[in-house]
């Protein structure tokens, strides 16, 4: 599996999001990657990362085979981290 992460401008930031990155690589198998998103690249599953509820990070040319969810809290990360298992087991 291939995750792209895409983080907002980080201007009003409610939560902890590295922390949530580093959940996020604890969580998947070590053959699967995490990394910021490039364009260009095709993902399994692209992070949209927002510190806060406003979600304004720019994904347009980002690209994921599966799905696109994006983070505004805490909580949205714990519905991540149940995604990737049942991605993982589709796969």
């Amino acid at each position: 599996m291939k995750i792209g992460i895409k983080y907002c401008g980080g201007c009003n930031p409610t939560y902890d999001r590295t922390d949530v990155v580093s959940r996020i690589k604890l969580h998947i198998g070590k053959g699967d990657i995490v990394e910021t998103a490039k364009q260009g690249v095709n993902y399994n599953i692209v992070v949209l990362l927002c510190g806060c509820d406003k979600a304004c990070a720019n994904y347009q040319d980002i690209q994921s085979n599966h799905e696109t969810v994006c983070i505004t809290s805490e909580s949205d990360s714990i519905k991540l981290l149940n995604m990737i298992d049942q991605r993982m087991l589709s796969l």
